[in-house]
């Protein structure tokens, strides 16, 4: 009597988490992928199967009307349809060449922005040379992976939001786990087999439904709070403008610094691109209305130590402040099409000016000639 008495509380038990146990599994194999997602990132990202070589699901294809990740399903949400296309490694790419690599965070990716507004294939159209987005990545991890170093591009250009600028490794840093990423990462593109497991694993891993739920809670009961100011919603708000010592804008110089002689180091040309945050050019719209200075110091020490560094807080200012135009969605703390409009051209008109000094050291393999 007591062994049917356990079994039939093992039953009840067993059918009280099947559901919890199924329907991850339903999630990950029956629904569309984005059925509980805002936008494409969330959608494609690899949340928990940090061993693919990519940051996406490879060969993949979306087309969605997404909403800024500052006020997703909300009355404040300002949709836009776009389109993402990944590569075989999982890269928001249309194909895998490489003269010039954009090393980046999401602003590289481009998020909010439909593919042929992204950096990278912006740069290529006034390149005329081919503009591969490593984005989200370091500089790590592009030293540990294999295919750089086979096919090495022409120059490198490091990206970064502002506010992560303080945070960038140092180069050597998690160099070992960039190592392993890169051996898994291949082997698991060898194999459809493996990319399928890993795929269904990491949709699995990501509960869907649960975590809609419990945004939804949140927005229902006001333990969710938005930065916002004059209609505009901001990611850190005053925080982001803060002051930095000079011994902190020596040591991130210091870093940038070991990325260029890194680079260098394999014949490459190395640029830094630093981009504002939304803090720093609506900065009248917060109540302090501090103006940043962070950029212009970061930007006079770098230059003094011979590092390509592209300025775009001036034409920022200009554009936003002088003429009103606006360079960020009002839900997003990413740059919008124009802004990435007005970086590239920075970009390529500081590649111009280089490109004389050059001619006077074509046998120098580092030194390319941009043409368009």
């Amino acid at each position: 009597m007591q062994n049917n008495g356990v079994k039939k509380l093992l039953a009840k038990l067993t059918l009280l988490v099947l559901p919890f146990i199924l329907w991850p599994l339903i999630e990950a194999t029956v629904l569309p992928m984005n059925f509980f997602t805002f936008r494409i990132w969330e959608t494609i990202s690899v949340n928990t199967m940090r061993i693919m070589s990519g940051p996406f699901y490879p060969n993949q294809r979306w087309v969605m009307e997404e909403e800024g990740e500052l006020a997703p399903h909300t009355p404040f949400a300002a949709r836009r349809k776009v389109e993402w296309i990944t590569d075989e490694y999982g890269y928001r790419n249309r194909d895998t060449n490489c003269d010039v690599l954009l090393i980046g965070d999401s602003n590289v990716t481009g998020v909010k922005l439909t593919q042929e507004e992204t950096l990278a294939e912006v740069l290529e159209r006034q390149l005329k040379k081919e503009v591969y987005s490593f984005a989200p990545a370091t500089m790590n991890r592009f030293l540990a992976t294999d295919r750089f170093l086979e096919d090495a591009p022409e120059l490198v250009i490091v990206s970064s939001i502002e506010r992560r600028i303080p945070s960038l490794p140092a180069v050597g840093a998690n160099g070992l786990d960039s190592r392993i990423r890169n051996f898994t990462g291949n082997m698991i593109n060898a194999s459809p087999v493996l990319t399928y497991a890993a795929i269904t694993a990491d949709r699995i891993s990501k509960l869907g439904l649960y975590h809609r739920t419990l945004a939804a809670i949140e927005r229902r009961f006001g333990k969710r709070e938005y930065i916002a100011y004059n209609n505009e919603f901001f990611l850190e708000g005053e925080e982001a403008n803060r002051d930095f010592t000079d011994q902190e804008i020596q040591q991130i110089a210091d870093v940038l610094e070991g990325y260029k002689q890194a680079v260098e180091a394999r014949g490459i040309r190395f640029m830094f691109l630093p981009i504002p945050n939304k803090e720093n050019i609506y900065y009248k719209l917060l109540p302090n209305q501090k103006k940043p200075n962070f950029l212009p110091k970061l930007i006079a020490e770098l230059r003094k130590r011979n590092i390509s560094v592209v300025d775009i807080q001036g034409p920022f200012e200009e554009l936003y402040q002088q003429k009103n135009i606006p360079l960020f969605p009002v839900d997003d703390a990413h740059w919008n099409h124009i802004a990435v409009q007005v970086a590239s051209e920075k970009v390529v008109t500081q590649l111009d000016e280089l490109q004389e000094p050059a001619q006077h050291n074509k046998d120098e393999k580092y030194l390319v000639n941009y043409t368009h």
